[in-house]
């Protein structure tokens, strides 16, 4: 499996999750000026920028580790502009993490609220 392959598995695992935890996904992969969210999704009233981050080995640390501060200022800063320009009805706003473990035929989810 490539490592664009290994990050769509990822990502389809965390919008399955999302939705059958009863998240509206309202988009995925959207491309904000010189970056991209993940997963965008509504959790009742609250807007959710879902960050994926799948690793199929723990040799460089667990998945979640790959969001640094610098990452989720990135992340914010994404949002921002997304909400520019596309603001579906929402109260609140978060940036969630889901990290995606995909080892051979074993995949575990993490599922990180509000990091931002």
């Amino acid at each position: 499996m490539s490592t664009l392959e290994l990050g769509r598995l990822g990502e389809d695992l965390a919008a399955d999750h999302l939705a059958r935890a009863g998240w509206q996904v309202i988009d995925r992969n959207v491309r904000v000026g010189r970056g991209e969210l993940d997963i965008i999704a509504l959790e009742g009233t609250t807007l959710v920028f879902a960050e994926v981050k799948t690793r199929r080995t723990l040799l460089t640390g667990v998945p979640q580790a790959a969001v640094t501060p610098e990452k989720v200022r990135r992340l914010r800063r994404l949002a921002g502009e997304y909400l520019l320009h596309s603001s579906p009805p929402h109260r609140d706003l978060r940036i969630d993490v889901l990290a995606v473990f995909a080892a051979q035929d074993v995949c575990s989810l993490e599922h990180l609220r509000a990091v931002a």
